[in-house]
């Protein structure tokens, strides 16, 4: 890496003379025609600087990304040449913080978005959230370029309630378990078993079909038990490949019951499965799969907890489904994208 290549921000700071430089090296180095290049222009970012000589530009075009359920990001893109062609991550970097600063006071764009067409050339590896950048993989485009994207703090995917929390509230929130629960998983005790799951299931009225019941409860992992060791809650895990994603991820679903609605139940049913599962990923005991995914139908859950990223969960949205439910996901660390976009 060269030290001596300085990344600086550009936003509506180029004079005539900077602007016609950057033009140039648009349309030499980048192989823009004369319109495109001074779009482009109109978008610049940051700047690589070799001395006074520009090596490098990056940009941020408006755009609804329809992979993402049609949110707003920035989009980035940039050219870079010798000797600021391994500075892709600063540059990225660069402009993320420049477009962080502006969300503060105009939050119409949520994040920053990139489209890769080949990470190797970038110096990305196959992790599905890289280190340097932040960005996290969010699925292929059917040209097969890897969508990545980065938010910003307390991005909102959709309205929000009037008490809708902020991150900085949900990030510290502990959501203990309550005295009066326990959790425990049904295939290791005997004092329930999957007909207490499916008799809550139909005094809930929680499933509509018996046979789907009895189907469903052989996906049952984490129970949720009152004092009187009745059911409250049920948790249930199923594996099944992504088409966005392209990768094998277990599928969550839970189900609290309307009189435990009040408690912690619902964040600690996801808090346990989601640690039991990565602690099996990151053994090598079970690496079938490398996240969870989760898909929230309730309106006014998805209107209070509104945020790009849950925490203290963390899980992030990339999309919403057919049924307009919001589909979000939690990678287990070292989990990585599929080696092929098919």
């Amino acid at each position: 890496m060269d030290e001596s290549t300085k990344i600086v921000p550009a936003r509506g700071g180029l004079d005539d003379a900077g602007a016609g430089e950057a033009l140039e090296f648009l349309r030499q180095a980048g192989g823009l025609n004369e319109e495109t290049a001074r779009h482009w222009l109109s978008e610049v970012v940051c700047l690589a600087l070799e001395g006074e000589r520009i090596v490098g530009v990056s940009t941020a075009h408006p755009a609804s990304v329809a992979l993402i359920g049609g949110r707003p990001f920035w989009l980035y893109r940039s050219v870079l040449v010798p000797p600021a062609d391994d500075r892709w991550n600063e540059m990225f970097n660069c402009a993320f913080d420049v477009l962080a600063g502006e969300f503060a006071g105009n939050p119409a764009y949520i994040g920053l978005c990139a489209l890769i067409e080949d990470p190797a050339e970038l110096g990305g590896g196959p992790e599905v959230v890289w280190p340097e950048t932040e960005l996290m993989f969010a699925g292929y485009l059917e040209d097969g370029r890897q969508v990545r994207l980065r938010y910003f703090w307390g991005a909102q995917i959709g309205p929000a309630l009037p008490n809708s929390p902020s991150l900085e509230e949900t990030r510290t929130h502990e959501y203990p378990l309550e005295d009066r629960y326990r959790i425990v998983s049904l295939d290791e005790i005997t004092e329930i078993g999957a007909e207490d799951v499916i008799r809550f299931w139909e005094r809930e009225g929680a499933m509509p079909e018996p046979a789907e019941a009895r189907r469903r409860v052989e996906e049952v992992e984490l129970v949720a038990l009152d004092r009187d060791g009745s059911v409250a809650g049920v948790s249930s895990l199923y594996l099944a490949r992504n088409s966005q994603l392209r990768m094998d991820l277990w599928h969550y679903r839970t189900f609290v019951g309307e009189a435990h609605r009040m408690s912690n139940l619902a964040a600690q049913l996801i808090f346990r499965n989601r640690d039991r599962l990565e602690e099996r990923f990151v053994s090598g005991a079970d690496t079938r799969a490398g996240g969870l995914l989760f898909e929230l139908e309730h309106e006014g859950m998805k209107a209070y907890f509104n945020k790009a990223l849950w925490l203290p969960a963390d899980f992030t949205f990339i999309t919403e489904n057919e049924f307009g439910d919001h589909v979000r996901v939690h990678y287990f660390p070292g989990a990585t994208v599929p080696t092929s976009a098919h």
